[in-house]
């Protein structure tokens, strides 16, 4: 409750974030696994975590990537909010502080359209209409297979879902621009039900299958080595790379992604790298 400030242990504090927030998350077994590793670590009151707790924890897994130990002092600060949310008595740090650095992400996209459009031409023709969504919009894969028809809106080109947000419980709503070159595709999508893209009059729920024919034959050959398999999530980066190359805005494309935290497109500034290098020799040559 929210009354007298009060103590509690982390077991408590683990269990109650668990009840609050950790079951409703995508993977809610492995937080639950990373809860139970920080309460056999962190074994006495919330509020007596040290700075010296942190940097021991850090330093007992530090066989770990530190992309795996980041993740777990950020759980432990999510768990340190919803206590002192409720009223608990909580320590005084900034966990934040200890976060290691992490190697630069190794971000896949597709080259330019040429790539795009031999993967299209290949794909499915129920799956054509899909792809073209996720390059056009950068939305994820679950994003596209679950948009309605009361999301697009054709009338003033927009498409509003619901995405993902550890800020908040159930996600945050999102509104897209739709391109004329999408509105025409939707809207030549036939309107068997609630959803936009089907198959044989039901709901898309998988692709893996129609995907995977794009790039291998039965057999399980590639079939053609110049086009080697990439997931389905390349598509997003691809938009986010392309977008930020066309307008050098990591505002415009953080907002079009729909990324909570701007840090999380700025991923994608280090592949303009190469443009700004080459950009300067031609003026310094």
């Amino acid at each position: 409750s929210l009354g007298d400030i009060v103590e509690i242990n982390c077991e408590q504090a683990f269990v109650k974030f668990f009840e609050y927030k950790g079951q409703y998350h995508r993977n809610s077994k492995d937080t639950l696994g990373k809860l139970n590793i920080l309460s056999n670590f962190f074994n006495k009151n919330l509020s007596e975590i040290t700075d010296g707790d942190i940097i021991s924890f850090i330093t007992q897994y530090k066989g770990r990537k530190n992309s795996t130990i980041n993740r777990y002092l950020a759980l432990l600060s999510a768990v340190i909010n919803v206590c002192n949310d409720c009223g608990y008595h909580v320590p005084k740090i900034k966990i934040s502080k200890y976060k290691l650095k992490e190697p630069a992400e190794n971000i896949k996209f597709l080259k330019n359209w040429d790539v795009a459009q031999k993967i299209i031409d290949r794909a499915a023709d129920h799956l054509k209409p899909i792809i073209y969504t996720a390059l056009y919009t950068g939305m994820r894969l679950n994003n596209v297979l679950s948009l309605r028809w009361d999301e697009v809106d054709f009338q003033n080109k927009i498409i509003r879902v619901k995405v993902k947000d550890r800020t908040k419980d159930g996600g945050k709503n999102l509104s897209i621009p739709m391109i004329d070159k999408l509105a025409v595709i939707l809207s030549a999508q036939p309107r068997i039900n609630a959803f936009v893209f089907n198959y044989k009059g039901n709901p898309i729920g998988s692709i893996k299958k129609s995907w995977h024919t794009i790039f291998y034959t039965s057999s399980g050959n590639l079939r053609d080595p110049s086009l080697p398999y990439i997931n389905f999530h390349v598509l997003r980066h691809t938009a986010a790379t392309w977008i930020l190359k066309a307008t050098g805005n990591l505002k415009i494309t953080q907002q079009i992604l729909g990324h909570a935290n701007i840090n999380t497109t700025s991923k994608y500034a280090h592949i303009l790298d190469e443009e700004k290098r080459q950009a300067l020799n031609s003026v310094f040559r």
